[in-house]
């Protein structure tokens, strides 16, 4: 399908966004919506699937940006699935991240990135990771695991305080902006 963009250029919907950004600005500052998951398990255990990041290298949320066209609750589960290789049962929104001091991130490749996500907590379709097809999601992913709320890994700053923001949403039920 193809849709207009400021009334006369016209494009392909489904294409990633950020990658055409790129072509153009080089590793510049670029700002992009985005959707990120904190996926709990649906026992009510206090456990949080993360996934190591190849190009970090380090433990994060699931996340990451629409394609052109996309809403951002396909964006979501296209997400999931692609770093996870599971399916979203279920997700409710908790809180939405734009600081620019957190939220602003320079990846290892040079690409500068101001991120404007939307939060949300998911359960997944089925949780176990046996099933899970790693060479399926070697792009992004180099592994996935549960971890306790109270023996968190290393992360990536902004992720590691929207899990913070998610604790606080589940003990006070208020939505988080920052």
């Amino acid at each position: 399908m193809k849709i207009a963009i400021a009334g006369s250029e016209i494009i392909d919907r489904g294409h990633a966004y950020v990658p055409q950004m790129r072509a153009l600005v080089g590793n510049n500052l670029i700002a992009s919506p985005g959707a990120r998951a904190v996926i709990r398990r649906r026992s009510g255990a206090e456990e949080v699937l993360l996934h190591r990041r190849r190009d970090f290298g380090v433990w994060a949320m699931t996340a990451g940006s629409p394609l052109i066209g996309e809403s951002i609750l396909d964006c979501l589960r296209r997400e999931v699935f692609e770093e996870t290789d599971l399916r979203v049962a279920a997700w409710r929104c908790f809180g939405f991240s734009s600081d620019p001091v957190r939220e602003i991130v320079r990846y290892p490749n040079g690409d500068v990135l101001h991120c404007y996500s939307l939060l949300f907590e998911v359960e997944l379709e089925d949780e176990a990771l046996g099933g899970v097809d790693m060479s399926r999601i070697a792009a992004e992913t180099t592994a996935l695991r549960w971890f306790a709320l109270n023996d968190l890994p290393e992360m990536i700053d902004n992720h590691r305080w929207s899990l913070d923001s998610h604790i606080g949403f589940l003990s006070d039920g208020v939505f988080r902006v920052s």
